[in-house]
């Protein structure tokens, strides 16, 4: 894993550097979540709202809505398909954001619709970390632990 300004970028990721989201393909499904600059950006996560099972996202759309200390919004989603299971572990303690956001903190779990068009759009690997390393630059962003 690399650490840029003090954030975690996973190089398994896909990311959506711009909307601050990462999407990881598992077998036929893809897992949707929060990148750790999302998540300290926000500062401490305490409510999480998703769409629910059975919902069809089109990629950019809202997969749902968080709420912290200093921040209200919706989470893009990067990729289009149907939900099939969200996760109720961040919904019961939205903190897990927080905590791993890599890990236990993930949000979605979708059946996309063109995975391969979708990957497309998104950085992953060395090339995604460079990416969100310019990004970070130019915006001046460190992650605060």
């Amino acid at each position: 894993m690399a650490e840029v300004h003090g954030c975690n970028i996973p190089e398994d990721r896909y990311y959506w550097i711009e909307k601050h989201v990462w999407a990881k393909p598992e077998g036929d499904v893809v897992l949707v979540g929060l990148t750790d600059v999302a998540q300290s950006l926000a500062g401490k996560i305490i409510v999480v709202n998703l769409k629910s099972a059975g919902k069809t996202l089109a990629r950019g759309k809202s997969g749902g809505t968080l709420e912290s200390g200093k921040w209200v919004g919706s989470i893009p989603t990067p990729v289009a398909g149907e939900v099939i299971e969200v996760n109720g572990a961040v919904k019961a303690n939205p903190g897990l954001v927080n905590e791993d956001p890599y890990g236990e903190g993930w949000l979605l779990k979708v059946k996309p619709s063109n995975w391969d068009e979708d990957a497309k759009a998104l950085v992953t690997g060395e090339t995604g970390v460079a990416s969100y390393r310019e990004k970070l630059e130019q915006d001046g962003i460190h992650c605060q632990k």
